[in-house]
């Protein structure tokens, strides 16, 4: 079905972002509930989470920045029932979850495994 996750990783529905983040998002809940529409069913939790972690170290704009700029280079580009599941060929990569795992590490200090993120079991 339309807007139904397809595997079996976790998501979230608008209500539960909103739930969630609208308090405490101020001033960037307008452009995180864009990023929240433009990444999709398939990367909603994975938006949900990593917003959780930025604004709790008030972090919010710096990786808004990061996720509306990857979103420009590259999401934007895949039909949204396959967003964020497509991966460089060539390379094995996967650009977002490379993204989201640079933001873990780099932006927020925390240390995630590819295989923790991939199992949505983050720390």
């Amino acid at each position: 079905m339309k807007g139904e996750r397809r595997c079996s990783m976790p998501w979230v529905n608008e209500q539960m972002f909103c739930s969630l983040l609208q308090s405490k998002l101020g001033a960037s809940w307008d452009r995180a509930i864009k990023i929240f529409h433009d990444y999709g069913p398939n990367l909603s939790y994975d938006v949900t989470n990593i917003l959780c972690f930025a604004a709790d170290q008030a972090k919010t704009d710096e990786v808004l920045e990061v996720m509306e700029k990857h979103y420009k280079s590259h999401l934007q580009f895949q039909h949204p029932d396959i967003r964020g599941t497509a991966g460089d060929r060539l390379l094995g990569v996967n650009p977002t979850t490379s993204m989201f795992l640079r933001i873990y590490q780099q932006t927020l200090g925390l240390q995630v495994s590819l295989t923790e993120h991939l199992l949505g079991t983050e720390a």
